[in-house]
């Protein structure tokens, strides 16, 4: 690396000397370390200094002989160093500030690049007219709107802050994959959703600002042009949603007792997986064993833990005859009490003209305490803001919903999938992960198989680890690499993959409607399907 000379007048320092690593696994970007390469040679013991909660917090740099590098993950949004051995700073001691989101972009562009990926990502395809608006959302109420903003740090922003006027958002950095819950919420939520990571582009369109354009994004690509008049906003009313009305059941259900009576959509979705693979329509595909608690079964557990003593309160929960039942429900199904995981079942979801996908929680039981973590569901539901939101929207009150839970096997599965059965232009769309390359499930591939000519073919992918370590001018000085696993492993892959694609045509046609399917692939070469809900109509746009 070319390093220029630096010369210090009066302790006046004017170099840029330090570094930030950033880690990338999938498509997630992880801003990781700091370094410095001490050119200047101000003392052999630094430690980077930020402000966390109030306090002073050093972290020592150790030399790799390149760079001085803190031994921990640090996210400050300022730091400086300090040479413990000569009382000296970098930069005269004034705090550098930094922006992560910043060296994730640029990381996030590389890697893109290094893959072979479009430097664009649409989330939901279509066009839309509106007004453009730029990093606000002071916007007015009255005119269709198109949002552009720099960064989306949560993705259920994009639902719950942004006025609901704005029907196209275009962004340079956000965390949402092609069939994420979150891109089948905000495909339903806006008529163009769009990641630029063009600079040029995204420059140019942030332009726009205060002008009419019309925006088009089927293809993949962002094309626009500027109009004289849009659009008045549609005031058509949003059609209310009214969720079945559920039996009380007061005992647990197993998949054969299931009904859309008394455990609601989701549930007995299930149920029929399991009945075509008994009748050997879906072949070579397995079910997680599991069974239901519904409401009225939580009805009764919560009136029996409802005691003034804490304690007592707490060892009816685990210990009690409620949950007696539930152990022994498990033993006799042959599931493994400590790789469970607990799945919403509320009788909002998975209704044929409405989604619920992403705003209750699905969670992993490690401990043996399947009805507190059933408890720790419906309090998510009750006091998050992405499900009041949506409740709302959807006219639904809060006495219709009838919250149960799926207690499934958690299957250890070496591939994870998302599958649409069909994307609107006759391809079955698989997102497949290798999830043996760690927790993170880092190597992705976007997969498209096309139902005319049976062929497959890999549209994108991403390698299982990259790291990149970037100057403070945006500079990539330094990358490492691993190649992907699925593309290596895809021949192999295949006959299975075949078999996803063979259970998603089934369940399509049997359902008589597009297929939103989540599953995975074991290391001994068994093909899951965990559950199944239909495509709603905006989610069958185009992917």
């Amino acid at each position: 690396m070319q390093i220029n000379k630096i010369s210090i007048n009066n302790n006046q320092l004017s170099f840029k000397a330090n570094y930030f690593r950033v880690d990338k696994l999938g498509r997630h970007c992880q801003f990781m370390t700091i370094s410095t390469d001490n050119e200047e040679n101000l003392g052999k013991e630094p430690v980077l200094q930020y402000e966390r909660r109030g306090k002073l917090q050093d972290f020592p740099m150790v030399y790799d002989g390149k760079y001085y590098t803190t031994e921990v993950i640090v996210r400050p949004d300022k730091y400086r160093i300090f040479y413990k051995d000569t009382g000296k700073y970098e930069r005269n001691g004034e705090y550098q500030i930094i922006n992560p989101l910043y060296y994730t972009k640029i990381a996030t562009q590389q890697y893109r690049k290094q893959n072979n990926l479009p430097l664009e990502n649409s989330i939901a395809k279509g066009e839309v007219e509106g007004k453009v608006f730029v990093n606000t959302l002071d916007i007015p109420q009255d005119i269709p709107a198109i949002l552009i903003l720099d960064e989306i740090n949560k993705a259920e922003d994009l639902v719950l802050k942004i006025p609901k006027n704005v029907k196209g958002v275009i962004t340079s950095q956000t965390d949402i994959g092609i069939l994420d819950h979150t891109a089948n919420l905000v495909r339903n939520h806006y008529n163009v959703l769009s990641v630029v990571l063009d600079d040029d582009k995204f420059d140019d369109l942030k332009k726009q600002e205060g002008k009419n354009l019309y925006i088009n994004n089927e293809h993949g690509l962002i094309k626009y042009k500027e109009i004289d008049d849009i659009n008045t906003i549609e005031t058509n009313p949003i059609q209310a949603v009214v969720p079945p009305k559920l039996e009380n059941v007061e005992r647990l259900l197993t998949y054969d007792e299931l009904t859309p009576q008394n455990c609601g959509n989701k549930g007995y979705r299930i149920s029929l997986i399991k009945k075509l693979i008994e009748e050997g329509k879906l072949k070579d595909i397995s079910l997680p064993q599991g069974f239901v608690i519904p409401e009225g079964y939580i009805n009764k557990l919560i009136e029996y833990i409802d005691v003034h003593d804490k304690k007592e309160s707490k060892d009816r929960l685990n210990n009690g005859i409620y949950t007696q039942v539930v152990n022994k429900k498990v033993e006799e199904l042959g599931m493994d009490k400590r790789n469970l995981i607990v799945r919403s079942n509320f009788n909002d979801e998975d209704l044929g003209s409405f989604s619920s996908a992403g705003i209750y929680e699905s969670i992993l039981n490690w401990d043996d305490e399947v009805l507190a973590t059933t408890l720790d569901i419906l309090s998510h539901a009750k006091e998050s803001e992405l499900p009041k939101y949506i409740h709302n929207k959807y006219g639904i009150e809060n006495s219709q919903i009838q919250p149960s839970v799926i207690v499934q096997d958690r299957i250890k599965s070496n591939y994870d999938f998302t599958v649409y059965s069909d994307d609107n232009d006759n391809n079955t769309i698989i997102q497949l992960a290798d999830s043996s390359t760690g927790f993170y499930k880092p190597n992705k591939a976007l997969i498209k198989y096309n139902k005319n000519t049976k062929e497959m073919t890999i549209v994108n992918k991403e390698s299982p680890k990259a790291k990149y370590i970037i100057d403070e001018s945006g500079k990539i000085i330094s990358e490492e690499n691993e190649d992907d696993t699925i593309t290596k492993n895809l021949e192999i892959l295949t006959p299975f993959l075949e078999i996803v694609t063979s259970g998603a045509a089934v369940l399509e046609k049997f359902f008589n409607h597009p297929q939103d399917i989540e599953g995975g692939i074991t290391k001994d070469g068994k093909v899951f399907f965990w559950q199944t809900r239909d495509i709603v109509a905006k989610g069958k746009k185009k992917i």
